[in-house]
């Protein structure tokens, strides 16, 4: 699920803006998200369906949710992190002033764990759609 989940996100932000082909783009893209997100996955999700497959019922809802909070973690956790800059701005509004983070740079971090989350609970949908046994089923 990890790898669907990158490369959706791929496809709506690719990167390496100096390649021509779009397809490269999000395959080398897709490629890069998901070098981070197999093993976060791994270390959040795992340990995650085990401690709520008996806790939780596992409704979409519930799925997507987890999903999006999985992805969404390492994110957030490296907002934490000090910056290694000492200034940095992004269109010419600073998210680092003398080595701390603003509160626009703060901003920043949220919006882009909120599109991780996004694609998370993507993921955590799939998740249940695969995962979820039917019942009464015709």
């Amino acid at each position: 699920m990890p790898g669907i989940a990158a490369f959706t996100l791929a496809m709506f932000q690719p990167l390496y803006a100096g390649l021509d082909s779009y397809l490269e783009r999000v395959g080398r893209t897709g490629l890069v998200f998901t070098l981070f997100a197999y093993p976060f996955g791994l270390l959040l999700g795992v340990p995650s369906y085990v401690f709520l497959r008996d806790r939780v019922k596992p409704t979409w809802l519930n799925c997507t949710f987890v999903g999006a909070l999985v992805a969404a973690t390492p994110w957030l956790l490296f907002a934490l992190l000090p910056p290694s800059a000492d200034q940095a701005s992004i269109g010419g509004r600073a998210t680092v002033v003398n080595g701390a983070t603003t509160a626009y740079g703060y901003l920043i971090a949220l919006q882009f764990a909120g599109i991780i989350a996004l694609s998370g609970a993507l993921a955590g949908l799939l998740f249940w759609v695969i995962a979820t046994p039917r019942r009464n089923v015709s």
